[in-house]
């Protein structure tokens, strides 16, 4: 009998190990992809989940023949893990939760802890790291991803792209993942934040479809800034204006701000470009830290009458945005301090990373030492550009025209 030569053999074994194909894989009929969960405490277990399934003929166009674009079942257990696994009891199909695009916590269950439920996301790998982690504030969680939005059928699809574009335009979101809440739960010198999420109007009136008919919706999730946690435990909420001066120190994309420069009358400032450095020292007992911003700006419009082509408006501008900006920022910062106590912007890590030896000292108090602590924010304004007109024609109006 021929024996195979050894090399050949080798050359054959590799390819079937490369030809294993998806050992894994789902036909779309097989499945129903979630693209949504709310958590609530349960009315006879500890929690009820509720899912949003898409109904993917629904989604594209050209496919849908009425219908709703998604469905919600709710289901009651005492762990995270059961109630996946059992979820099929209402669902007909194998739920895969790789597309998840929003997960809503209520505001109860938030407050009472939320570790014991995101521990199991960190451990499933059917769980990606970048779905949002919002808390219902003053209504339900499945309120939340039940109100339906005419312009984007499925509700948790709308929640998403309303996040992203609302940070990348205006900020106001705290841009927290799965992965940076655990690092900030787990560190010494930081506590967890995560958006926060209402709704305008009538809840129940948006669970059906035929509000979108109406030009003004009778029910609309809207932002609503952000929950603040010490370590797992939800303590309070911050509006959307903090939430965007929380931004300034984490290094905001884009924003802009309306600054006053007369009676009743404002510059209309789009910042393109911030860079943030936090400055730390331990001086008399108790911390010192300098927040310094650079921000580059644009001059988009002016109530102000001032005259753009002379040098000396855009420095009295430039003076007018620069103490705007860092009042806001130190209001913000003294309202944490003073409310909560806690330290979320993370200036406890930046302490450990200029002094640790003195850090090991804190650690163990460092949120009282952060609400002791004398903190500065010192900002430098650039106005790059005014626009396409440096002069406009408010400055040919006589006042009061």
């Amino acid at each position: 009998m021929r024996l195979i030569p050894r090399k050949n053999a080798l050359l054959f074994l590799s390819l079937i190990m490369l030809l294993t194909g998806c050992w894994d894989r789902f036909e779309m009929n097989d499945v129903t992809i979630v693209s949504g969960i709310a958590l609530q405490k349960g009315e006879k277990e500890k929690y009820r989940i509720s899912i949003e399934g898409i109904n993917a003929r629904q989604i594209y166009q050209g496919e849908s023949g009425g219908g709703v674009p998604a469905i919600i079942y709710s289901i009651e257990g005492n762990t995270i893990s059961e109630l996946v696994d059992r979820i099929n009891v209402g669902v007909t199909r194998r739920t895969i939760f790789s597309h998840l695009q929003t997960f809503v916590i209520d505001e109860e269950l938030a407050r009472e802890g939320v570790g014991e439920f995101l521990q199991y996301l960190e451990r499933n790998s059917e769980f990606r790291n970048d779905f949002n982690i919002i808390v219902a504030h003053g209504v339900s969680a499945k309120d939340i991803i039940t109100t339906t939005y005419p312009l984007q059928k499925v509700p948790s699809f709308k929640i998403s792209t309303q996040i992203d574009t609302f940070l990348d335009e205006w900020g106001g979101e705290p841009k927290v993942r799965l992965t940076d809440y655990i690092r900030a739960l787990t560190s010494d010198g930081r506590h967890p934040v995560s958006a926060s999420m209402s709704i305008e109007g009538h809840p129940k009136k948006g669970h059906n479809l035929a509000h979108n008919e109406e030009l003004q919706p009778e029910a609309m999730v809207v932002m609503d800034g952000m929950a603040v946690f010490e370590e797992d435990q939800l303590i309070g909420f911050l509006s959307v204006e903090d939430t965007r001066n929380y931004l300034w120190t984490q290094d905001i994309h884009l924003t802009t701000v309306s600054v006053p420069c007369g009676e009743d009358k404002y510059l209309g400032v789009r910042v393109k470009n911030s860079r943030t450095k936090i400055n730390t020292s331990y001086i008399n007992e108790k911390p010192h830290i300098t927040v310094d911003i650079l921000l580059e700006t644009e001059l988009q419009s002016s109530h102000c009458r001032n005259d753009l082509t002379l040098v000396e408006t855009y420095k009295h501008y430039e003076k007018l945005i620069d103490q705007y900006v860092s009042e806001k920022i130190a209001d913000t910062i003294s309202k944490v301090q003073d409310e909560f106590g806690v330290d979320i912007f993370g200036f406890g890590d930046d302490f450990y990373r200029q002094h640790p030896k003195k850090f090991k000292e804190l650690k163990q108090d460092w949120d009282a030492e952060f609400a002791k602590a004398e903190i500065n924010v010192e900002t430098s304004v650039y106005i790059r550009r005014a626009g396409i007109r440096t002069k406009g024609f408010l400055q040919d109006m006589k006042e009061g025209e």
